[in-house]
């Protein structure tokens, strides 16, 4: 049972990550506000990010098991490769192959927005690197 298949999922969907793709979406451009689809089983955020200079294409996929398990975010937008690039431009948001207490994700606390957010924070520090070859901030361990 899934996010789209389950009543709870369906609570969540409606009661938690709808709301807050609403407030998020409050104000923004049209160009920057996230679109929502149905893909199969699983949700797909599609919007753009403009962390520093440059204007990015994303998209973030809830899983039919979200969110027990993190959205995997993105870039549409062809990048240079980085240490913190991962295969099809997936993006290191989350401590890759992790259990659910190690992970950083925590689907308590966290709703899809938070992804936008870290997907936005993970491009700013792309483009610190892409001029410096500094990643900027610390390894996730």
């Amino acid at each position: 049972m899934g996010l789209l298949d389950s009543e709870i999922g369906k609570r969540r969907l409606l009661s938690v990550e709808i709301p807050a793709i609403e407030r998020y979406n409050v104000g923004r451009d049209p160009a920057f506000r996230i679109q929502v689809t149905r893909m199969g089983g699983s949700l797909l955020l599609r919007y753009r990010l403009k962390p520093g200079h440059n204007i990015f294409q994303i998209e973030t996929r809830l899983p039919s098991s979200y969110p027990t398990v993190p959205p995997e975010t993105r870039v549409v937008t062809p990048l240079k490769h980085c240490p913190h690039l991962l295969e099809g431009q997936t993006l290191c948001l989350w401590r890759q192959g992790s259990t659910r207490d190690t992970s950083r994700w925590d689907p308590a606390k966290f709703t899809s927005v938070f992804a936008v957010l870290a997907a936005w924070r993970w491009l700013a520090c792309y483009e610190v690197w892409h001029v410096s070859g500094e990643w900027p901030l610390p390894e996730a361990k």
